[in-house]
């Protein structure tokens, strides 16, 4: 016990006047307990944990005191000090110190405090998407990254703004602006481009060149299967250009003329790309074998060049017209159809060799050498064969497209009919024109401004566009003092002699840079209805409040309580893949970390199945949101997401029960919904693999990890930081055989005693999942693996399913944590001790049935979003 009087210290500082409002003395009985347990280790010299508990008043008005003051509580309550081994408090004493701290914690907590609030890198990206309507916007590579603060990376406190973010803003800024106001360029002089056939992309069978021309055969809407088009002539400015195409047929079957199709290709587009999504420039028709050349105006863009089609060849790629047409050329030529039949299947037998050798050139002289042979055996050549019917088969499939039709084109090459492309001659740009750069960036600019520039002065037009782009680039109304300041920037920069556009360049540069945008609820004062909209906007969507949204807050209708529910479960995620489901559940759960984990060699988990259990969370969470499901479905539900393959290989259940879908095959490998029975060890969040996995290191588990893991993330109670003076492990472990020996070693230790009472129950418990989620009896180095334990409740436990079972019998802790991991990912700061009783009591309210329904996780963010922590700043 001290000897020196922290009591004696209190009496003079009272009596000198020290003490002040904001400085609270300690009462005697609650220095007593402190005396006798805890100031020994927790005075000023000393300091174990970082705790200084030698004081004699505290200022309750300092944010560092009422989290020194609330550990001390939690610490207390939950018994983790002093160590086991020192003298402890009697149950009456550690009642004395929780009810002073609740009633000064509870009085002197504020609700809300969230510092200055920057946008989260996504948030950022997202909200100038859906300001400017760019929905490919996307931030350059380098752009800082978000530090973690809490788990989550959009914290006010972790939220920093450093020089390198400045310049990342003022480069994205920059970009923004260049997609409203391109630099104007000078058009370039009109130039002479040429092309002849050994200048055309012959992509697979589609073309061929065949002496002074270049044939083509298909008519097939796949660009890489029909088509040719230029290597070497790229746009490179919009205009008008005058193209000249010299062509004529080969080996016509009649009179009816062959149709070339001249169309505009974006040189990004990939060739897989259908033809019809190209700009039609012009059909020609052709009808003479000598070549006749025909001129035409049209616009190209830049980026694009002209890609050439037979729109009304005899044959087709796609599998229904290949199918029909070799049907009826079999029917009509036995020949024909025993070659094709000697070809793809050698030995006699409906089973085709490998049709790789098949394709092209080498299968077309393959196929034309057996049509040839007088020796060909025709006794299989009817149209009810084996043979025959496997060949049609093959022939309506995408094998038959992507081999046996591009051997097929060359028999076209050599015997007609073709399309020849003899020249090819583009000149301009003859006159400029809009792009679709110049007019996505008049799009964009109508978007923000609302009004036409026609028949406005420059001055008039920037005052609209101001009018109209301000108070939703800033998410509230704006004065007419801040549109006039951010006029002037424009302004100036015109009377300095730049143009119209270039000052509007600058001027929407300065508003993407201003605090008023990068950050949020900076506005002094309570929290209004656009605060409370933005808030709501960007939790449920990472994004800005909508157009519904900012009406409700210009009329003051949203905080009213039934109207911010329906807002609310409006904007509730629709699809697994939105932001708040991804975010929330990579951030709470630290999937984030599954791209980085590389499982060793051993477990053979591959990246397809990291996806899956990605997806496995992801999906889950989803279900139990938008069915509104209870939240015990989280720990023990009686479903999964997961493919028959992960299933079987990962978790051991048997996929007969997936109607029937082989784990191997192409269904086996797709994610579904699978039913389970509860109290099992295969679902929810102590049963997933992505959870195993993002709690170990790929090559081992460590149960300390994971214990820590669950306390922090599934019953909110984190242990304390291990002290300086421990080491990782200490050195009176060498006789240890197992994990558990180790860690029980290790813990013999005072210091470690009393939170290793919570960690290694929980940690051991999970130690049956190997680092990837698989089920294991045995530690990797030998030894059965003990799972049994005592929870710090006394309660025994023997398995991961009986772990289940307590959390379930006793949900609220869970459901406290994860709306304390909610309100932190909504109001963007970490609840303090009053602001976690609303929490507490919001959950216990949620729990208590309504006129006998019970309510569901969506109810449960409800009721977050109309708490006072959620709206207050």
């Amino acid at each position: 016990m001290r000897t020196v009087s922290l009591k004696a210290l209190m009496v003079l500082s009272v009596s000198t006047g020290m003490a002040s409002a904001e400085q609270a003395a300690i009462p005697k009985p609650a220095v007593e307990v402190l005396e006798n347990y805890c100031i020994d280790c927790h005075d000023k010299g000393l300091k174990k944990g970082g705790l200084n508990l030698d004081v004699t008043s505290i200022d309750w008005s300092k944010p560092e005191s009422r989290e020194l003051w609330g550990k001390v509580h939690r610490y207390s309550h939950e018994q983790l000090m002093p160590p086991p081994k020192e003298d402890q408090p009697t149950a009456k004493e550690r009642e004395v110190v929780r009810a002073w701290l609740d009633e000064s914690l509870m009085k002197h907590s504020p609700i809300g405090g969230t510092p200055p609030r920057r946008l989260s890198q996504q948030e950022y990206q997202n909200t100038i998407r859906q300001l400017f309507g760019l929905s490919d916007f996307e931030l350059p590579a380098g752009f800082p990254d978000d530090p973690e603060y809490h788990g989550f990376n959009n914290v006010g406190h972790g939220l920093v703004t450093s020089p390198p973010l400045m310049e990342a803003y003022a480069k994205v800024a920059t970009m923004v602006a260049d997609e409203l106001f391109p630099p104007k360029r000078k058009a370039p002089a009109s130039v002479v481009r040429k092309a002849g056939p050994e200048d055309m992309v012959l992509s697979f069978s589609a073309a061929s060149v065949r002496g002074d021309a270049l044939r083509l055969a298909s008519s097939c809407e796949t660009a890489m299967r029909s088509c040719t088009w230029p290597s070497r002539i790229e746009i490179t400015h919009s205009g008008v250009y005058r193209i000249t195409v010299s062509a004529s047929t080969f080996k016509p079957k009649n009179d009816e003329p062959m149709k070339l199709e001249i169309r505009a290709r974006d040189l990004t587009a990939s060739d897989r790309t259908r033809v019809s999504k190209f700009r039609l420039l012009k059909t020609l028709p052709f009808n003479k074998e000598s070549p006749e050349s025909v001129t035409f105006d049209a616009e190209l863009y830049e980026g694009q060049t002209l890609i050439f089609r037979w729109t009304n060849a005899e044959m087709n790629h796609d599998p229904k017209p290949l199918h029909d047409q070799m049907k009826a050329w079999f029917e009509k030529d036995k020949r024909f159809l025993a070659a094709w039949q000697k070809a793809v299947f050698p030995k006699g037998k409906p089973s085709p060799r490998g049709l790789g050798p098949l394709r092209g050139r080498n299968g077309w002289k393959i196929v034309n050498g057996h049509w040839q042979d007088p020796k060909l055996d025709l006794s299989k050549a009817t149209m009810d064969d084996p043979l025959t019917v496997k060949l049609l088969q093959l022939f309506n499939s995408n094998q038959g497209t992507f081999n046996l039709a591009d051997a097929l084109c060359h028999y076209y090459f050599e015997n007609g009919p073709s399309l020849e492309l003899h020249a090819l001659q583009v000149e301009g740009p003859l006159r400029s024109v809009q792009g679709p750069r110049e007019k996505r960036s008049a799009a964009i600019l109508k978007r923000i401004s609302s009004v036409d520039r026609e028949g406005l002065s420059d001055e008039a037009y920037a005052r609209k566009l101001l009018q109209h782009f301000l108070p939703r680039a800033f998410r509230r109304p704006v004065d007419d003092a801040t549109q006039e300041r951010f006029l002037a920037i424009a302004a100036t920069h015109w009377k300095e002699g730049h143009s119209m556009e270039e000052g509007l360049h600058l001027m929407i540069r300065s508003i993407l840079v201003s605090p008023r945008f990068l950050y949020r609820c900076v506005e002094p004062g309570e929290m209004d209805d656009h605060d409370l909209a933005t808030r709501l906007a960007y939790f449920l969507t990472q994004a800005p409040p909508d157009e519904r949204l900012i009406d409700l807050a210009n009329r003051k209708r949203l905080s009213e309580g039934w109207v911010l529910e329906r807002e609310a479960r409006r904007l509730m995620p629709k699809r697994v893949t939105d932001p708040f489901v991804k975010s929330f559940t990579g951030q709470w759960l630290d999937t984030t970390l599954l791209p980085e984990i590389m499982p060793d060699p051993k477990f053979n988990f591959t990246p397809y199945y990291v996806d899956v259990a990605r997806k496995e969370i992801e999906h889950s969470f989803f279900e139990i949101l938008s069915k509104n499901r209870p939240l015990t479905d989280f720990i023990d539900p009686d479903f999964t997401y997961v493919s028959p393959l992960f299933a079987k290989n990962i978790y051991g259940l048997n996929v007969e029960v997936f109607k029937g879908a082989k784990a191997s095959s192409k269904q086996g490998r797709e994610l579904r919904r699978i039913p389970l029975e509860r109290s099992q060890r295969v679902g929810g969040l102590l049963g997933q693999s992505g959870i195993m996995m993002a709690t170990a290191n790929g090559v081992d588990t460590q149960p300390v990890l994971r214990g820590v893991w669950v306390l922090e993330n599934i019953l909110g109670s984190p242990p304390p930081p291990a002290p300086k003076d421990v080491p990782a492990l200490t050195p009176d472990t060498r006789d240890t055989k197992t994990p558990r020996d180790l860690l029980a070693a290790h813990t013999k230790s005072e210091s470690c005693a009393s939170c290793h009472r919570s960690i290694d129950p929980v940690g051991f418990v999970l130690e049956n999942y190997d680092p990837v989620g698989r089920w294991r009896t045995q530690w990797p180095k030998g030894g059965k693996i003990d799972p049994t334990g005592v929870l710090p409740d006394g309660t025994p436990i023997k398995d991961v399913v009986a772990l289940k079972k307590w959390l379930v019998n006793d949900i609220d802790p869970f459901a406290e944590c994860l709306a304390e991991k909610l309100m932190i990912y909504a109001t963007g700061r970490v609840p303090n001790y009053r602001e976690k009783e609303v929490i507490a009591e919001v959950v216990r309210k949620h729990h208590a049935k309504d006129e006998g329904k019970s309510k569901g996780f969506q109810d449960l963010i409800i009721a977050l979003i109309q708490s006072e922590v959620f709206s207050s700043k």
